[in-house]
């Protein structure tokens, strides 16, 4: 999938095989500074669908046991040990950290630095079916961020929010590293007019084409225009965008009418001076 015209050069997400074949995505940027991260796609062990759906909340009808084992190995590929951190998401740009975010409303789960003492990791992480998943490390703190970003999303400019949140805590945004996962693309977004207005509104018309029968929406643009507003350098924008819609290695809620899988994006965090010293085991 080509990349917009004035967003910035990317890298491709690397494909990556895990436990049982089962195929991940790195960013070769967040690689590059030591950050313990995955994207997760549709395809598990065995070739069958990696569905990572919550508990209790599968739209594809996954037993309980099928995803507890693959949350373990996902889990597992990330970092070792781990726990996954995730949300009930709602669309916005609300925050929650790791510790709370299991009870939570919010589409933003930071993680701070790991402690001596910490006797578990905790890796922040976001579910999409075609929303925008976006990863944030400052390799100076260790402190990551996970964002999950549909179009209200980044109408809300959740990406912003987790920036500006980051830099609140003592991360500089110039040193922020970002990976951009799969989301649905323009091709196949086709979306209402009250929504390409909403988007037009919020500074978002650059993510928007005029089309026939009716409008598009760009999702990877108008995450790269969020992130770069907020000063993040261009060089540390990773990921080129990948269709979750034309794609079977992706689920796709507008694709597949609502009947389909979750993906998984989640990032740990390292210590108070970065990543290349925690011992992911």
């Amino acid at each position: 999938m080509a990349q917009a015209p004035g967003t910035p050069f990317m890298n491709q997400l690397r494909p990556e095989a895990g436990q049982g074949g089962m195929i991940l995505l790195r960013s070769t940027l967040l690689a590059s500074i030591g950050v313990p991260h995955a994207f997760s796609t549709a395809v598990g062990p065995e070739g069958r669908p990696l569905d990572l759906s919550s508990a209790g909340s599968s739209h594809l009808g996954t037993r309980a046991e099928v995803l507890r084992n693959d949350l373990e190995r996902f889990s597992a590929a990330v970092a070792p040990g781990g726990r996954l951190a995730t949300t009930r998401q709602v669309h916005g740009a609300a925050i929650t950290d790791v510790q709370s975010a299991n009870t939570a409303e919010a589409d933003i789960v930071i993680a701070e630095p790991l402690e001596d003492d910490d006797r578990v990791v905790r890796m922040a992480a976001v579910r999409t079916a075609d929303c925008v998943p976006i990863l944030l490390a400052c390799p100076r703190s260790g402190r990551v961020a996970a964002v999950h970003a549909g179009w209200r999303g980044l109408v809300a400019d959740a990406p912003a929010a987790a920036i500006e949140e980051m830099s609140r805590r003592g991360s500089r945004i110039d040193d922020l590293h970002v990976a951009i996962g799969p989301a649905i693309g323009v091709e196949r977004f086709e979306i209402g007019l009250e929504v390409a207005a909403a988007m037009r509104d919020s500074g978002l018309a650059a993510a928007v084409q005029s089309r026939s029968p009716r409008p598009h929406a760009d999702l990877h643009r108008a995450t790269c225009l969020r992130v770069i507003a907020t000063g993040v350098r261009e060089s540390l924008v990773d990921g080129a965008p990948e269709c979750t819609a034309s794609s079977f290695r992706f689920f796709s809620h507008r694709r597949d009418r609502g009947a389909t899988g979750r993906h998984l994006a989640a990032i740990t965090p390292g210590n108070a001076t970065g990543f290349e010293a925690v011992d992911m085991g």
